[in-house]
Parts: C-alpha cells; structure tokens; sequence
C-alpha cells in the first residue's frame, strides 16, 4: 500500500541527527508501505504528517490549508515531536476539524494507519463521484431534499441535476433493443411479456445516461414512469445495483448517497427501504420496498409495483443473519443514524411493498422510531457498524 508522508522538522535539532534518532520509525514505514514523501497540496491519498521535532507547529499553521481532512499526525517519542503533536491537534480540533494523532508500537501503528487508509480511500471515492437526481426528489419526500452546494462543499461529490424528460428523451429514441433474458431465472407473478420488455428499455435507456452523462450513481423520480409508461424503474435499478452503478428509487439523494457510501466502503451493495412495520415484543422492523439488487438475495420473483399494479417489481428473499441499518441525511448531508441488527426473516405480506425483511435492532425499536432521519433507510448484510461509525467519525461527523 503507497502512502504519502510529510515531513516536519525543525533546523535547530540538526537535520543529520534527527534523521539518525528516527532511523526505526523509517525503516517500519518503508518495510510495511511504498512510501512517497509530499509536500503540502501535491498529492490524494492516504497522508501521514510525521512530526520528527518540536518546534514545528508554525510551519504546520502556514500549510493547514493546503491540507486535506482530516489530518493525521505521527509522533515520535523523542525531540519532543509529542508535545509538539499534541499542540497540533489541538489545533486542529479547535477550527471544527478532526484530526489523529498516531503513537503506538509499530503493530498498533500499522494497524491504525491501515484502518484510516480505507477510510481515506472511501473518501476519495465518495469525493470523486458524480451522482445524478433525476426529476428531483418525490412529492412526499419533505425532509429529504439535499442543498448541492452545501453537500458537495462537505463531501467534494458533485451532484447533478437532471430532468425528469432527459430520460424520457432516452427511451423513446432507442431503437428496438430486444430484451436479454437478464430476469429470466426467476418466477413470474404478475407481469406480463410485455410489462418485463417495457421495463429493459427502461433500463437500456437509464444505463445510456448513466454513461453518457458519466454518473457514478443516480437516483430516479420513478413513480413520474407509472404515469407516462405504465412502467416502473424496479428492475432496472436492481441490475444498475447488480452492475455496480448504485441506483435508489424515487428520487431520494439522501438514500442514494448512504448506498454509495455504503458500496465505497465494504464493497457491498445495499437495500433502500420503507421501515413499514414495527413489533414492540419482538423488538423488530419490517423493512419493504419493491426493488433490491438481485445480487444481494437468494432467490426472487418477478410481481407487479405494489402501490399501482403495473409494471415489473422484484420481490426477493434475502439470507438470515446481521445487519446493518444506515442512513446519511440532512440538507447538507451532515447527519447519521445508525442501527446493528439481525435479520431474522423475510417476510409476504400483500399490504406491503414486494421484498420484506424484518430485523431485529440491537436498540429499542421505540429509540429508531423517534429519531428518524427521513423515510428510507439503507440496510446492507453484514456487521459494518463499527466500520460505518468511524467512517463518520473520520468525515468529522458525530
């Protein structure tokens, strides 16, 4: 693993002596990473500052800005490079940043530098993105609209806002692109042939601006396409999902972006869902929606959008076992929740959205519902709630 280091010393130790005191900690970095030495501003990854004396907090003052956040400081037990670390942070910490300060043993160092690593690198990621909102939020999503500007000056993501007849524009001008069996695999309720072809062009169409307009993610006002195709984006977000192009439903940037988050992270794809029903005695969610990556269940059938009867739903079973429920909000995407649990069935209720998996929360479900942050949540197989918590912790939120 490469990582960038900036050195910080101060002339009056002498540079030869220093450099002879520090010899152990060089050879640690250069044993265990390709190491490349930067100076401020020059370079994006994974960045130590190694604070090899004292007496250098002024020349950290003049870079700060060049500096990307958080800032990760490594400390030495000698040339008191710790009293000097600690002023730093503090520093740090007073102007609403967040900051690190590394002095272990070589094990527990490496440990926490390879940790923050792939956090600095799901930053990146996630500052790197370009994520689309077609037709905007849906009418009834009245806490989740996101401030771009706000958002993109916390994350660096731009988010970009395209209009609800661009892809329209994109399916009615296709030609007659056959339908390629992706679904077949599975049972079929109610759609039809032609419901199940509707819905490819849907997707061939979504897939078309997602590259053309080079978006990483995106999120659609699908219940706009009952209306005008009676059709619905399900299956095609669940095979953008599939094909790694993070894709949420009804035009909810919030969720979509928590699903990006998500996927930068662990890798994994992701389940945006209603929480439609709650059991007190056996402290547990159902959560439901009419879409899921298909990679993320074990089996799955093809039903009608359960709101409006028409087009192609997905309705799939997703394996037992725990959960993580997750969700970045806000108008400036500057909020959390976050819930570990167990799913411990799926469920088929015909009162509800077509995939249903209940979970049981590891906090009192009475605490996750008076403290919503929005409508959907995001759950994702697996216990990534350690992972999820010091992800925000490191993005300076708490």
């Amino acid at each position: 693993m490469r990582i960038n280091v900036i050195k910080l010393m101060s002339p009056l130790h002498g540079e030869e002596r220093v450099l002879k005191s520090i010899e152990p900690t060089m050879e640690f970095l250069q044993k265990n990473y390709e190491v490349k030495f930067v100076e401020p501003g020059e370079a994006e990854g994974f960045t130590l500052i190694w604070v090899m004396t004292g007496g250098v907090e002024g020349k950290f003052r003049e870079i700060y800005e060049k500096l990307e956040k958080p800032v990760v400081l490594l400390s030495e037990g000698i040339n008191n490079s710790l009293a000097a670390s600690m002023e730093i942070l503090s520093y740090v910490k007073s102007r609403g940043d967040s900051g690190y300060l590394l002095y272990a043993s070589c094990e527990e160092t490496a440990k926490k530098i390879n940790e923050l690593a792939r956090l600095e690198e799901a930053r990146i990621r996630i500052k790197n993105a370009a994520i689309g909102s077609i037709g905007g939020p849906s009418d009834w999503l009245i806490d989740s609209a996101v401030n771009f500007k706000k958002a993109s000056k916390r994350w660096g993501t731009r988010f970009i806002d395209i209009p609800m007849e661009e892809l329209c524009r994109y399916i009615e001008d296709q030609g007659e692109e056959k339908y390629d069996g992706y679904f077949d695999g599975a049972a079929v309720l109610e759609p039809t042939p032609d419901d199940i072809k509707g819905a490819h062009r849907i997707y061939v169409a979504l897939r078309k601006l997602v590259s053309e307009r080079g978006l990483d993610a995106v999120t659609v006002k699908c219940f706009d396409l009952l209306g005008k195709l009676k059709n619905t984006g399900c299956t095609a977000l669940a095979r953008l999902n599939d094909e790694g192009v993070v894709a949420g439903c009804e035009g909810d940037l919030p969720a979509t972006f928590t699903m990006f988050a998500v996927r930068a992270l662990t890798g994994q794809n992701s389940f945006m869902a209603n929480p439609s029903a709650v059991d007190f005695s056996e402290n547990t969610v159902v959560f439901a929606h009419c879409t899921i990556p298909t990679c993320m269940v074990r089996k799955y059938r093809l039903r009608s959008h359960f709101e409006s009867g028409l087009g192609v739903a997905i309705a799939g079973e997703v394996q037992e076992g725990p959960a993580t429920v997750f969700k970045i909000g806000g108008e400036g995407l500057d909020r959390f929740r976050l819930y570990r649990g167990t799913l411990v069935k799926n469920t088929e209720s015909e009162q509800r959205c077509r995939t249903q998996i209940e979970v049981r929360l590891e906090v009192p479900v009475r605490e996750f519902l008076e403290n919503p942050l929005g409508n959907h949540q995001v759950i994702v197989s697996g216990d990534y709630s350690m992972l999820f918590d010091a992800f925000m912790k490191y993005m300076n939120l708490t």
